[in-house]
């Protein structure tokens, strides 16, 4: 259950599996969710910004997940989501029905994002991006054709300030993009 008032993702609350907005890398290492994906933390280079998990179970759902840390406080920054369906290793063997599988991807995201945000997601067709901005990030549901590698993900980002970092960066001003 994905709560949008806190930006906390349970993924298994029998397991204790749980993401949550300013998570550090620490707690993020700690958690039985990263011990699943890597039973052995030694042979794993905890300095990275990114680590795919594989694929999770939630709530019914087989999930590719991948994480990105990073920002001010080096937490959890960005969750990525993609349905078993659409991990396609090999791009030069792609299927012939790619785009039925990226629609039906997509349909099963908005499913998902339905059922664990307990929202109504509203929009044009199955072609449509959905996205709700929120105060500790955002939700949304990508969707791509355009080029021939299809692309349709669930993206969270956790925003990870504080008032006084808003302040900080306010202070800062282009200096800071540049």
């Amino acid at each position: 259950m994905l709560d949008l008032k806190t930006g906390r993702f349970v993924i298994d609350a029998g397991k204790g599996w749980e993401l949550h907005p300013f998570m550090s890398r620490k707690e993020f290492f700690d958690s039985g969710l990263f011990k699943s994906a890597f039973p052995d933390i030694n042979e794993i280079k905890t300095d990275k910004r990114s680590y795919n998990l594989g694929i999770v179970s939630i709530n019914g759902y087989k999930m590719y997940m991948h994480i990105m840390l990073g920002g001010l406080h080096d937490c959890i920054e960005r969750i990525s989501l993609v349905s078993e369906k659409m991990t396609i290793k090999d791009i030069n063997n792609m299927p012939s029905n790619w785009k039925e599988i990226a629609y039906e991807t997509k349909r099963i995201h908005d499913e998902f994002l339905q059922k664990e945000m307990s929202v109504a997601l509203h929009g044009a067709g199955d072609e449509k991006d959905k996205s709700f901005m929120l105060p500790w990030g955002g939700v949304r549901s990508d969707f791509c054709l355009r080029y021939d590698i299809p692309s349709a993900e669930i993206v969270i980002n956790y925003r990870n300030r504080t008032k006084e970092d808003d302040e900080m960066l306010e202070k800062l001003g282009d200096k800071y993009l540049w």
